[in-house]
C-alpha cells in the first residue's frame, strides 16, 4: 500500500541517558554536588525510574557516583584513576595513528582537518564546549579510521572520562592554543605517512595533556 513504517519511540531511559550524559559533558552537572534523582526526573519531565536506569549506565560508565541515602555525584578522578586511563589512551591512540599512517595513501583524512579548524575557531572565541567537542572528534577519528569497531568503542568510553578531567585543564592559561600547536604537529606527520613522529607527537601531546590535568588537580587540592 505503499505505507512508511512508523518508528518507535526512544525508549525514556535511552532519551534521559543521552540528556544527562550530554548535561554532564557540557559541565551543566558540576562536580561537588550532589543531585537528587526526583529532582533530576523532575527537570526532566520523566517519571524516575528512567532517570534511574540511565544513572545506573552513567555510574557503569564512571561519569556519576551514587552515595547511599543521598543521591549522586559527577565523578572525580584519583591520581591512579588518571595514570591508568591516560596508559590506556595512549595504548589505543598509538595504535591508531600508527595503523592511519600505514594506509594514509588510502585515507580521507579530512575529517582532522576540519576538527583541527574548529578547534582555531573556538579558541578565537573562547568557547571550551566547542573546542572540547572539536578535540574529542579529532581524537576519535583516527580511532574511527582504523574501521575497528571494538576500538571505537573503548575510544568512546575513554573520552568521556578524559573530557571530565580535561575540561578544567583547558582553562589553563595558553592550554587551548597549546593543544593547537600540539594538534597540527602530530596532523603534519601523518599527512606525510611518517607514523614514527606521528606517534612522537602524539605521545608528547598525551604527556602534556596528562601534566595540565593534574596541575588542576593540585590546584583545587590546595585550594581546598
Amino acid at each position: 500500500m505503499g505505507l512508511n513504517r512508523i518508528n518507535k519511540p526512544e525508549p525514556l531511559a535511552k532519551t534521559a541517558l543521552k540528556a544527562l550524559r550530554h548535561s554532564i559533558l557540557a559541565n551543566d552537572l558540576t562536580t561537588g554536588v550532589v543531585y537528587n534523582e526526583k529532582q533530576l526526573a523532575q527537570d526532566l519531565g520523566i517519571s524516575r525510574t528512567p532517570v534511574r536506569e540511565a544513572l545506573l549506565e552513567l555510574s557503569s560508565k564512571r561519569l556519576v557516583r551514587f552515595l547511599p541515602q543521598k543521591g549522586v555525584i559527577i565523578n572525580t578522578f584519583s591520581q591512579k584513576d588518571i595514570e591508568d586511563v591516560f596508559d590506556v589512551r595512549t595504548a589505543l591512540e598509538v595504535y591508531s595513528i600508527t595503523k592511519v599512517c600505514r594506509n594514509i595513501k588510502t585515507t580521507n583524512i579530512s575529517v582532522l582537518k576540519e576538527c583541527l579548524a574548529e578547534q582555531k575557531k573556538s579558541a578565537g572565541t573562547g568557547d571550551t564546549n566547542r573546542f572540547m567537542e572539536a578535540d574529542r572528534r579529532f581524537h576519535i577519528s583516527f580511532t574511527t579510521l582504523t574501521n575497528n569497531n571494538y576500538l571505537m568503542d573503548m575510544m568512546h568510553d575513554i573520552r568521556d572520562m578524559m573530557h571530565l578531567m580535561g575540561f578544567k585543564a583547558l582553562g589553563l592559561e595558553g592550554r587551548m592554543h597549546q593543544v593547537i600547536r600540539e594538534h597540527e604537529a602530530v596532523l603534519k606527520a601523518v599527512c606525510t605517512g611518517d607514523a614514527a613522529t606521528a606517534v612522537a607527537q602524539m605521545e608528547t601531546h598525551l604527556a602534556l595533556s596528562k601534566a595540565a590535568v593534574n596541575k588542576t588537580k593540585e590546584e583545587k587540592n590546595n585550594n581546598g
